[in-house]
């Protein structure tokens, strides 16, 4: 799921212009599962609950989720990873080495490994143009952002050699800009806010306001199919004349 957004003000002065940073979010691990288990994960034990997916194992294991449909998360710059590792082993000693492997369609297999990692939680980043290792390079070189077809979670403990549990609490890639606003204009008589934003061809759009940033947003429109490399939207404002517009990236 692609996740992005940019604030607006309503109102007449329009002061300023608040975005933030996008985000593709792979997963948050809730009751999930991998498509396929492999060497000491095929026999781990495994937990899957409504907040996380933990896999207690010793020794190197892995798996695999298919990305379905195909995800495009062009312009991320960034792999984060958060999880929980624990132990038997000596308070400051390694007990997990944490690896993501994403794949795009042609096969491309980029691997981002945070090896020698402790006990505790951890939120582990990695430049997406920098990979640990290749394991394949794909019919086209080169990992294509666009098309993310699967990852995989893995493990290697080193020369830990006891049990360690990994819980996974979330998976996304960061850096992308939120979608720009190219113009926008409010009707007051009609209450109505039109406004345009770059977009991304084949993505999904929701609008959604608030009257002050300490209310939850209210979506006003959702499914707004993209108009290719610019959408444009028009939503009628409740409460008057004043407030927040958001547009997210479904």
């Amino acid at each position: 799921m692609k996740l992005s957004r940019t604030l607006i003000p309503l109102g007449a002065a329009f002061s300023f212009l608040y975005s933030t940073p996008a985000e593709t979010l792979l997963s948050t691990f809730q009751n999930f599962n991998l498509d396929g288990l492999f060497s000491s994960w095929a026999s781990a034990t495994v937990s899957s609950t409504p907040t996380n997916y933990s896999i207690s194992a010793s020794g190197f294991g892995s798996g695999y989720k298919a990305i379905n449909p195909i995800i495009d998360a062009s312009g991320e710059t960034n792999l984060e990873l958060t999880v929980t590792l624990s132990g038997a082993g000596a308070p400051a000693g390694p007990v997990s080495g944490p690896i993501v492997s994403l794949v795009d369609a042609d096969g491309s297999f980029y691997n981002y490994a945070w090896y020698g990692q402790t006990a505790g939680t951890h939120v582990l980043s990695a430049s997406l143009a920098a990979p640990t290792f290749v394991s394949a390079a794909g019919s086209v070189p080169g990992l294509d952002l666009s098309k993310l077809a699967f990852y995989h979670l893995q493990d290697d403990p080193g020369s830990y050699t006891g049990q360690y549990t990994i819980t996974f609490h979330r998976l996304r890639l960061i850096g992308a800009p939120p979608p720009a606003f190219l113009s926008q204009s409010y009707d007051s008589s009609s209450q109505q806010f039109s406004l345009s934003w770059a977009s991304r061809p084949g993505a999904s759009y929701t609008v959604a306001f608030t009257p002050d940033l300490s209310t939850a947003f209210t979506a006003l429109m959702t499914n707004i199919p993209s108009g290719g490399n610019s959408t444009i939207a028009t939503v009628s404002v409740p409460g008057g004349q004043s407030g927040f517009l958001r547009v997210s990236q479904q």
